[in-house]
């Protein structure tokens, strides 16, 4: 087992987003906060909206222009978002005054902390630490200046608001953030429990499921597989066992260690973790994404997430694989709804798909779909025998 690697990785990073207008203090303040955090844990990263700026300026015409500064601010947003997903703690000291940007913040980090430090402009005309205020006056800054005569969106719901005009000392603006009780909005468990004592009772990985069987005969020995929920395993270790390289991930610690002490073969690397932010997996490249019972798993933001992620990771050309079960099914219905579609019944959640629905979000993320079906005799467990839906999407090519 020395060649079968085990990462059990909680993602527990976090943003603080530090927003206020020019001179309001938001990188002296983020700068006393990274090394508040240093103290404790090495992964942490401050990000400075003017740094950011100069990295990103070339990429537009008009960097002050209303359209680059909201294209950049929604950039930034995106790269502290795949850092969080990696578990680091992320300080970026920004203005983005843009309502959109700090929404998509708060609806796509499992742990954020908006702090707007609310200056009066008379005290910031006073401060004016980089002459912008005074340059403005004078007529010899031409850019629009945010709260001057750039029309900006200022925070409505922060979590944390200071009053940084001076009646606080920067030690007790950082002791305010530091005692601020964040909440981490984990959706990672995935029903855990449940699925340990279901893995815990199924210990036969001897065969595989009617999908993979059929799913091998479009793939070719040697070729790099993601699983997204592997379950028990015993897709993965068929794969394997057919020449592909084979990355498995699954939310349930248990079948994770299960795996870990069988004896199986050395082309497969197991992952304990999220498969819907696991950020880290989604830098590969794969010829085939495999997900069968796990898209309905998720709810469908987290499953849109899960498409872009996968449409971005596959190579050109490359097949994505998908089983799920359909709003048809007869479970359908049963136990407490907590979503569209969506129910939890039986100790764990469960969401029914439509057939058209997930064919056009497919192609709407790029793919071609080359098979989709919906039938009985899919994917009989016992004596039940769920309608189910079954597609292969193929990433189309770029051309030059």
């Amino acid at each position: 087992m020395d060649n079968n690697m085990v990462v059990k990785e909680y993602n527990k990073g976090a943003l603080y987003w530090i927003t206020g207008l020019s001179g309001a203090g938001k990188t002296t303040i983020g700068n006393r906060l990274y090394y508040e955090f240093k103290k404790k844990r090495d992964d942490v990263i401050l990000l400075d909206g003017d740094v950011l700026r100069r990295l990103f300026e070339d990429d537009y015409d008009d960097i002050y222009s209303d359209s680059s500064r909201r294209a950049r601010a929604q950039k930034y947003a995106k790269i502290c978002k795949m850092l969080t997903d990696q578990g680091f703690i992320v300080i970026c000291c920004t203005i983005a005054m843009y309502d959109s940007v700090r929404n998509w913040n708060r609806e796509n980090n499992k742990r954020y902390v908006e702090v707007f430090l609310d200056v009066p402009l008379e005290v910031l005309e006073k401060r004016d630490q980089k002459g912008l205020y005074s340059r403005k006056t004078e007529g010899s800054l031409k850019s629009g200046l945010a709260g001057v005569d750039l029309k900006i969106e200022l925070p409505t719901n922060p979590d944390i608001r200071i009053c940084n005009d001076g009646r606080y000392s920067v030690k007790e603006c950082v002791d305010f953030i530091l005692d601020y009780q964040s909440v981490f909005k984990s959706d990672f468990d995935r029903d855990t429990q449940y699925w340990n004592e279901f893995y815990a009772n199924a210990k036969d990985i001897s065969m595989p499921s009617l999908f993979a069987k059929e799913a091998i005969k479009k793939m070719d020995k040697g070729g790099n597989l993601l699983e997204l929920g592997c379950g028990n395993g015993r897709d993965s270790i068929f794969f394997a066992s057919k020449g592909l390289n084979v990355t498995a991930i699954d939310s349930s610690d248990k079948a994770i260690e299960m795996l870990q002490n069988m004896d199986i073969p050395g082309n497969i690397f197991f992952v304990c973790d999220d498969f819907v932010t696991a950020a880290a997996l989604y830098t590969g490249q794969y010829e085939y994404c495999y997900s069968r019972f796990s898209l309905h798993a998720i709810n469908e933001q987290q499953e849109s997430e899960v498409i872009e992620n996968v449409y971005n990771v596959l190579k050109d050309g490359g097949s994505f694989f998908v089983e799920v079960r359909s709003v048809n099914d007869e479970l359908y219905g049963k136990g407490e709804q907590v979503g569209r579609n969506a129910f939890h019944y039986q100790g764990h959640f469960r969401r029914f798909v439509e057939k058209s629905e997930l064919e056009n979000k497919m192609k709407s993320a790029g793919f071609v779909v080359e098979y989709s079906e919906e039938s009985r005799g899919f994917a009989p467990f016992g004596e039940d025998d769920p309608q189910v839906i079954r597609m292969i999407l193929r990433k189309t090519r770029h051309t030059i």
